[in-house]
């Protein structure tokens, strides 16, 4: 196993023109292909014609889209030319438009007129008193009356002339009830719709009593829900009588396809794809080929001159969701080491070190196994939980209760000063990692004498400053140390050494200062252990205090849910800190190319049509 980056590979598939589409699905859905173009003749995709098809496509998606069934997942006819299946599928499309317009204009309508009926309706079964709703209903021809539903914020302040109001407050909304002139009105409802308030439509037959006002509007909201019901099996049956939900499979697909190849080299019969892969094996990508009926030859090979091929991190299977660590700060360079073999051991100890209970990491370890798949960044907790089981039973803490076993090494309130100095000898340990990665690098950038020149002197004043805590004549080896960074900066540094040495000299004060504040910053680890312990005691603390059984209980119960949720969270972002500004900073640039596969074929179904309130 390397701690190099792995460059992706350079491939060339040579497909009949006929076979271009299918191909690109295949090379698509293997997420493992990288298009970049090469070569002479090359023929843009997206057309003129073709690109104002889809952009009246995309105009028609933004005004319909709710109105449109879900894409039908068949295969589209890939061998078309995308620009006759588009002009097929548009041709479907106007005349869905042609026909569904007046359907679609009284859908709406009736959507929003049961809005207005359902929201009428909730305010009068539970509104606790409300004026004559006939007369207010029927006010005019010389006042004017309206029913306002407001939105978050405060009441209206002054009201416009002599418009009266009556507030109505239910749970659930507020309501404004108000009647005045005509101007005036008009004047207060454009007051309230800056405050993201609307009106409702308020029917002219309403009884005056609120209990039969909501009989009527109970018989109105059914009769309208029914209008909804038929108008849309109306719509429904357009859909099929112009097979919409094809012709929106046709379109998105041909829309990915000019998307996904923007140009490409072709001849009348032949098409040339070329890019980067990240398989090992042409056979793999053959066979995938095969299996879809695609014909052509496919090959990997050298890449051409100029073209910088994009990085992957190939680790274990079990170390790749800690690649994510890595990938926060990008891709490390050809020359660069991939430290998530690293972060994949020292991210779980710490976690594990700063949240040690059995009880707590076994409902970590659970969470994250059961979410791994939805939330795959979520499989760090399973490593995570692990880990916090382990230090759980080293600590004798179970679900914040330390009487049930002995702990294996040390209960962390007995002991705090080992506490705190265990993990800040493991951070000087991980520094020293990062110095050899660094030092590692410059032997793979054919700078391996500089580093012996300059960067040893460091690393041996940083152990020398390390051992002295033990044994302070170190000291004198620390002071070589920075003697030798200072010589070797002077020494590659011909005509101008006086000039570097000073440099030098400053560089290293505050390297060596930087290195020792690192290290001290991973006493956090140990702070956060012993907070952990203390919280645990206060939580159990509480719970002995109650008389009852029950009430211990759940003291125990909602205690231990904050310490998971909230301790969970911090040590994961005190975690995450460690590594980026500790670890990483000591080797770790990130200036390679990522690897970004193309993106397969999505026919996600539009949103259906809802019914705003």
């Amino acid at each position: 196993m390397s701690l190099r980056p792995a460059s992706a590979s350079w491939f060339e598939l040579l497909v009949m023109r006929d076979d271009l589409a299918e191909a690109m699905k295949v090379l698509a859905s293997s997420r493992r292909v990288e298009l970049q173009s090469h070569g002479e003749g090359k023929v843009p995709m997206l057309m003129p014609e073709c690109r104002e098809l889809l952009e009246e496509f995309d105009e028609l998606e933004r005004l319909y889209q709710h109105h449109w069934p879900p894409p039908t997942p068949h295969e589209p006819d890939e061998r078309a030319e995308p620009y006759n299946m588009l002009q097929r599928s548009l041709d479907r499309l106007r005349g869905w438009v042609d026909d569904a317009q007046e359907v679609v204009e009284r859908l709406e309508r009736l959507t929003e007129r049961s809005n207005d009926e359902e929201l009428l309706l909730e305010m009068l079964s539970e509104a606790d008193s409300l004026p004559d709703l006939g007369q207010f209903s029927r006010a005019g021809p010389m006042l004017d009356s309206g029913l306002f539903l407001l939105g978050p914020g405060e009441w209206p302040g002054t009201t416009p002339g002599t418009v009266i109001v009556q507030r109505v407050v239910i749970p659930a909304r507020r309501f404004l009830m108000a009647v005045g002139l005509p101007d005036e009105m008009s004047e207060l409802e454009h007051q309230l719709h800056a405050q993201r308030a609307r009106r409702l439509s308020l029917p002219e037959d309403l009884p005056a009593r609120a209990a039969d006002a909501e009989a009527v509007m109970r018989e109105r909201l059914f009769e309208t829900r029914r209008q909804i019901e038929d108008t849309e099996q109306t719509l429904r049956n357009l859909h099929q009588r112009h097979d919409v939900a094809d012709a929106l499979a046709d379109a998105i697909f041909v829309r990915w396809y000019v998307k996904s190849v923007p140009e490409i080299s072709a001849t009348e019969n032949f098409a040339w794809i070329s890019g980067w892969t990240s398989v090992e094996n042409e056979d793999e990508l053959q066979a995938m080929l095969a299996e879809a009926g695609v014909r052509g030859l496919l090959q990997l090979t050298q890449a051409p001159a100029g073209y910088e091929a994009p990085l992957l991190l190939k680790n274990p299977r079990w170390m790749r969701p800690f690649e994510m660590f890595t990938e926060m700060l990008g891709i490390p360079a050809a020359g660069e080491a991939d430290p998530t073999r690293v972060v994949a051991i020292a991210t779980p100890l710490m976690f594990g070190y700063m949240f040690g209970d059995v009880g707590h990491g076994a409902v970590l370890l659970a969470a994250g196994f059961i979410l791994r798949r939805r939330y795959p960044v979520l499989r760090l907790l399973i490593y995570g939980g692990a880990m916090s089981i382990l230090f759980g039973f080293a600590f004798g803490s179970v679900f914040a209760l330390e009487s049930i076993f002995e702990p294996l090494w040390v209960h962390p309130i007995e002991e705090p000063v080992l506490m705190l100095l265990v993990p800040m000898a493991g951070g000087a340990a991980l520094l020293l990692i990062g110095m050899c990665l660094d030092a590692l690098q410059s032997y793979w950038q054919r700078k391996g004498r500089y580093w012996w020149q300059t960067g040893a002197g460091l690393m041996l004043c940083y152990i020398a400053l390390l051992g002295s805590i033990r044994e302070p004549r170190l000291l004198w080896l620390a002071l070589l140390g920075a003697l030798w960074f200072v010589a070797g900066h002077a020494l590659v540094s011909p005509g101008r050494r006086l000039r570097a040495a000073g440099t030098a000299a400053a560089e290293f004060v505050e390297s060596a200062l930087q290195l020792v504040v690192n290290t001290v910053s991973f006493v956090r680890v140990g702070a956060f252990a012993l907070a952990h312990a203390g919280l645990s005691m206060a939580i159990v603390g509480l719970s002995a205090a109650t008389d009852s059984i029950i009430l211990t209980a759940i003291v125990l119960l909602l205690g231990n849910v904050l310490i998971i949720g909230l301790e969970g969270l911090v040590v994961s972002i005190q975690t995450t800190r460690l590594v980026l500004f500790e670890f990483f900073i000591r080797f770790l640039h990130a200036e390679g190319r990522p690897f970004r596969p193309l993106a397969p074929l999505t026919t996600t179904p539009p949103p259906k049509h809802r019914r705003q309130q």
